[in-house]
Order: C-alpha cells, then sequence, then structure tokens
C-alpha cells in the first residue's frame, strides 16, 4: 500500500493516542508484564519511529549498553577523545545518559524526545549523523536505572552490546541483547578490556553465543587490556569500531539502519497492539465483574429487606404491643378500630389519635431503619469479601468506595423519602372524622408496616389504594437504599479508564495494511 510520509506520521500519532489511552491500570495476573510491552512500544514510537518520520536528517542513535564495570562511559570518551561521561571505579557510575552529538546535529536533537531522558554532550569531536549514548547499567543496583536502560534501548537504531573477558555470559545483559534481536533492533558487540593470553578462546566462545542468538552477521570489536589507566583510551585502540561508526555515517548507512531497524520493529508492534487489545478487555471485563459481584453482594440482603416488608414484619413486637394498647376497649384508637363516628368536637380527640397513631409509627421507622442498616452493613460485608477475594487487586478500589459510603446518610434518606411518599398518599385519601392528614400519614405507615388493625382501619377510612402503595413505596425505598450502597461500588469502578480495545485493534490493522506481512 502506497502512503504519504504525512499519512505514515499521522498513523504513528494515532497509534501512540491509542497506546497512551490503555495504561493497564488494574493489577491483576500478567498486567505488568503487558504495561511494560506498552512502554515499550511507545518509546520505540515516541523517541525512534516517529522523529524519523518527522525529520528526515535526524541522526541515527546508537546506544552503548552492558554489564556495571563493561567500559562503556570509558569507550564513548575514547571514541570522541573527550570526557564527556563520567567513568570511575564507583557502581554505578551513569546514573544519567550522555547523549553525546555534533554540532551538526545539535539543532535537530533540541525537541527530540531524548532531550527528557538525559543530557546532552555536544562536542566537536563527535561523529556527525550519529548520537552516541552512554546508557545506564543493565543490572544496575538502582532499579530507576535499569528501567531508563531498557528504555534507552527501545529507543535506539542500534544497539552496542559492551561486554568484558568476564563478564560477556552474564545472564542479565545477554538476555537483553537477545530481546533486543527478537525485535528487529540492530546490534554490534565490544568485547572490551580483553587480555592478549584469552583473546582466542574468548573470542571463539563469544562468536558461538553470537550465532546461537542469528547475530552472526553482526559486528564484533575487539578492545585490548590496557592496564590501569585514567581517562581516555588510546585513539588507536578504538580506531576500528571509530572507522565503522564513521562509514555508518559518511555512507549514510545510518538511514538505512533506521529504516531497516523500523521496519523489523512493525510485526512485533503490531502483534504487541492485539496482546494490548486483548489485554484492555480482559481488564474490561474484570471491571464489569466486579461491578457484578457488587450487585450481587447485595441481593440476599435486599431480598431479606423485602420478604420482610411483603409478610408485614416490622410491626411485630413493640409496634404490635403498642397498637393493640391503644386501640383495646377503652383506648385512644379504640373509636378508629371500631369505625364508631366521634363527637363534632373533634379537636382534642383528633390531637389525641394523632399523637396516639404518629407514636406506632415512629416504632415502626426505628423498626425499619435497624432492619435497612443491618442489610446494608451485610450488603458491604458481602461486596468487601467478594472483592477481596479477586484476581484484580482491590484495595485501592474499595477504600474509594468506603469513602464514598455514608451507611447513616442513605438509610436516612431512605426513610425520609418514604415519609414524603405517605405524606403525599395522605393527601389523596378522603376526608375523615378520626385523623388529621398528619394521623393518616402515620397510620398508612403502620398499616405498610404490617399491623392488621392499622390496615383495617386505613380501609374503612377508604384508603385501601393507599396501604397498598405505601408498603411498595417502601419497598422501592429500600431498593433504592441498596442501589446507593452498589452505587458507590461501581463508582469506583467506572472511575478506572482502561481504554478502548478496538482502537488498538484499528491501529494494527492500518499497520498491517501499510508494511503488510513481514
Amino acid at each position: 500500500m502506497n502512503i504519504s510520509r504525512q499519512d505514515l506520521i499521522a498513523l504513528v500519532r494515532r497509534t501512540i493516542d491509542a497506546l497512551e489511552g490503555a495504561p493497564l491500570p488494574l493489577q491483576m495476573p500478567g498486567a505488568m508484564e503487558l504495561a511494560e510491552s506498552r512502554r515499550q512500544l511507545l518509546t520505540q514510537l515516541q523517541t525512534r519511529i516517529l522523529p524519523h518520520l518527522e525529520s528526515a536528517d535526524l541522526p541515527a542513535i546508537i546506544v552503548f549498553g552492558g554489564s556495571s564495570g563493561a567500559g562503556k562511559s570509558t569507550l564513548v570518551n575514547s571514541l570522541v577523545q573527550a570526557e564527556v561521561t563520567e567513568a570511575s571505579v564507583l557502581r554505578p557510575t551513569t546514573r544519567t545518559p550522555v547523549f553525546v552529538m555534533h554540532p551538526d546535529d545539535a539543532p535537530q536533537m533540541n525537541n527530540h524526545a531524548l532531550s527528557q531522558m538525559g543530557d546532552y554532550a555536544v562536542v566537536e569531536t563527535a561523529i556527525p549523523g550519529i548520537v552516541l549514548v552512554d546508557a545506564p547499567d543493565l543490572d544496575s543496583v538502582d532499579a530507576s536505572n535499569r528501567e531508563l536502560s531498557a528504555r534507552l534501548l527501545d529507543a535506539s537504531d542500534l544497539w552496542v552490546f559492551v561486554t568484558t573477558a568476564s563478564r560477556y555470559g552474564d545472564a542479565v545483559a545477554w538476555s537483553t541483547l537477545q530481546q533486543a534481536q527478537s525485535r528487529g533492533i540492530t546490534c554490534a558487540v565490544v568485547l572490551d578490556r580483553v587480555p592478549q593470553r584469552a583473546l582466542q578462546s574468548v573470542r571463539a566462545d563469544l562468536v558461538r553465543r553470537m550465532a546461537d542468538l542469528g547475530l552472526q552477521d553482526s559486528p564484533l570489536f575487539v578492545v585490548p587490556d590496557v592496564g590501569a589507566h585514567s581517562g581516555p583510551l588510546p585513539a588507536e585502540q578504538v580506531a576500528q569500531l571509530r572507522g565503522w561508526l564513521e562509514m555508518i555515517a559518511r555512507t549514510k548507512l545510518g538511514n538505512s539502519l533506521v529504516d531497516r531497524t523500523t521496519e523489523a520493529t512493525m510485526p512485533k508492534l503490531r502483534e504487541d497492539l492485539i496482546i494490548l487489545a486483548d489485554a484492555v478487555e480482559e481488564q474490561e471485563n474484570a471491571l464489569v465483574d466486579l461491578k457484578d459481584q457488587a450487585a450481587e453482594g447485595a441481593s440476599a440482603p435486599l431480598d431479606k429487606l423485602a420478604t420482610n416488608i411483603a409478610h408485614g414484619r416490622f410491626g411485630q413486637g413493640a409496634p404490635t404491643t403498642a397498637w393493640l394498647s391503644l386501640a383495646s376497649t377503652g383506648g385512644t384508637l379504640a373509636s378508629l378500630v371500631t369505625a364508631r363516628r366521634p363527637r363534632p368536637i373533634l379537636d382534642r380527640s383528633r390531637k389525641t389519635r394523632d399523637n396516639a397513631t404518629t407514636s406506632i409509627f415512629e416504632a415502626i421507622l426505628a423498626s425499619v431503619q435497624v432492619a435497612l442498616t443491618q442489610g446494608l452493613t451485610t450488603a458491604k460485608a458481602n461486596v468487601e469479601e467478594s472483592w477481596a477475594g479477586d484476581v484484580v487487586e482491590t484495595a485501592e478500589l474499595r477504600r474509594a468506595a468506603e469513602k464514598a459510603l455514608d451507611m447513616e446518610a442513605i438509610t436516612r434518606r431512605a426513610l425520609d423519602r418514604w415519609q414524603r411518599e405517605l405524606a403525599t398518599l395522605a393527601q389523596q385519601m378522603p376526608r375523615n372524622a378520626w385523623l388529621s392528614t398528619a394521623g393518616v400519614t402515620s397510620l398508612l405507615g403502620v398499616a405498610a408496616g404490617g399491623i392488621v388493625g392499622a390496615q383495617k382501619a386505613a380501609r374503612t377510612m377508604g384508603g385501601e389504594a393507599q396501604v397498598r402503595a405505601a408498603r411498595e413505596s417502601l419497598a422501592e425505598q429500600v431498593r433504592a437504599a441498596m442501589r446507593e450502597l452498589v452505587g458507590a461500588y461501581a463508582h469506583a469502578v467506572d472511575e478506572v479508564e482502561v481504554g478502548d480495545a478496538q482502537t488498538l485493534r484499528t491501529r494494527a490493522s492500518e499497520l498491517l495494511e501499510v508494511f503488510g506481512e513481514q
């Protein structure tokens, strides 16, 4: 597929945006490795592929990496015959990467992404057309140094693996060399500080190892051991390596090196995008599952509350006892129960009946409050237990939900809503001689709570439909309270941004159209 340079730049930028929008925030099996893969892709695109696409004159980035004590800093200093990067017996010496470049290349590197990763050293003796990078040790005791070294490897157009006669078999550095080869990064090897007596055997073994990795065509340079010294090595000791680097710059081999490395990277890039898309979908599914667990945790407590409402159990105990006492012969509510119309003098008797009905309703409210609080507490414990046992690390999510939860406020809001609904229903009742509107409101609540005598009294007043509505309203307020609790957990989940898997798949498909199967 033919594509213009500008269209390719736009595609790479879209791919960067897609990767930046897929942070894989959940800690779950395999997420750490995939997050590392995502960082690698971003580094390759932001610091190597995109800069070269945007500027044809950009110098090639050549990273000198290896184990601690391999002599990387001394080697870079020797190549330019200047003290541009610190070299000493202290480990690790290189903590901040140094980018060594010729003055002619400095303008092109001014706004390069690498400028945020280390220090620039501009020297006349550097090689025009290439930037030499003295990277931190691959096996540094400092984790941030190891991380930075890995990022520089991803940013390089060519990696020069520096090792010594005593360290060339180190597992960490050799594993990194293998990773570079597998990702299509062009490599060269420098065998540094080689005693003459060991040169033949060490070189032969190293050549064999390189062939096993598929690096048999990669350049191998040997720097003899010159013994104790300070400052750069004599120029003749690194003349062969310097000549090779000059040839890369002089023959524009650097440009083909960049193109070859970029093309070799693309199949792995597309593959990694698909893998990341799968990972994003897994995290999306994990979030949905957590929300389902939250709803499920509230299910059993909600069912129990609904059963209690349906069977009128909130009127049991103290509320029923109070009703029987007040509604018995001679009690304040006796005329209400017998439907005996009171005398026309309504003020004092009605107020007394209102107060009596309200006192029983308050006992109903207390019973509902206790049951709802217990239900919410049980639901919360269920969700916490379920989330704590999930494959996703949910500690932070649980803390966020806990911070948002106010169980007392949820219960209070539910009861307030129910009382307001009861007042509305009371307004719909026919006028009667026994109770005021406030008293009818309480009577509906008592009836909805399950006291049979109150239900009969409400029916006598023509409020059978209102009693049913009052009970349904209580059930709805309980459901709403549970939804608030579940919502606190769901909101914590919704705050997590995992990205868009389909966008990653689309970018992978577009790259396939451009570069085809490699």
